[in-house]
């Protein structure tokens, strides 16, 4: 349950950021990855019974609330935010 919690919150923040956003488009894409592929590791560590997942998702939600702070506002055009979620799809390509 907690795992599903974390990859939802992850996915809404990429969306939410969609229509906000940050400094450059292709670093900021990488920024939101980078939560992105925590958040999956951390799912992946809870799938094993790992209990200081619980831990690191507070600091990953933490993170992510920083980032989406950081980056509202940024990306207002449409063709800004389209080319946005293009990078941002590059990005999580690369989770390792």
């Amino acid at each position: 349950m907690k795992k599903g919690m974390i990859f939802l919150g992850a996915i809404l923040l990429a969306s939410s950021i969609l229509t906000s956003c940050g400094n450059s488009i292709e670093s900021d894409a990488k920024k939101v990855a980078e939560i992105q592929c925590k958040a999956q590791k951390l799912m992946e560590k809870a799938a094993t019974g790992d209990m200081t997942t619980l831990t690191e998702s507070q600091s990953l939600a933490a993170e992510a609330v920083a980032i989406q702070k950081e980056m509202e506002g940024k990306y207002t055009s449409e063709a800004d935010q389209q080319e946005f979620a293009e990078a941002l799809l590059k990005e999580v390509g690369n989770c390792k």
